[in-house]
């Protein structure tokens, strides 16, 4: 299916704060944990602690890459749309559903990796 310059440019600002909601939320999670480990020492919690912590660092890179690769995109739109302004509404451009299902699957992750963290925190705090 083909979108136009600016929908398509749209779609990336959305991810794009889509993102860095996620990755805001990180250092939250953290602190969380901090204060889970203060309480708590005993093996079966802290193995815990380490799983939601690794889960988190490999979040937060991946949130990184895609970050990433979407602004990229959204700079390749930009210069297009400045090479053909006339352009810029007409649907003449492929979408990408590739960032669009990582964007997804991300998203996915991010809402059941909370859900898991939050019962944690519900049960060890």
């Amino acid at each position: 299916m083909k979108d136009s310059i600016s929908h398509l440019h749209v779609m990336c600002q959305d991810w794009i704060r889509e993102l860095k909601f996620y990755k805001s939320e990180i250092p939250f999670f953290k602190n969380r944990l901090e204060e889970i480990v203060q309480k708590n020492t005993s093996s079966e919690i802290l193995m815990h602690v380490e799983h939601f912590e690794n889960k988190f660092r490999l979040m937060e890179i991946h949130i990184d890459e895609l970050l990433h690769d979407v602004k990229l995109k959204d700079k390749v739109l930009l210069d297009n749309a400045s090479e053909k302004p006339n352009y810029i509404g007409v649907k003449m451009i492929e979408s990408d559903n590739t960032i669009a299902d990582l964007i997804q699957s991300d998203a996915t992750d991010f809402v059941k990796t909370k859900r898991e963290f939050y019962q944690f925190l519900a049960k060890y705090l």
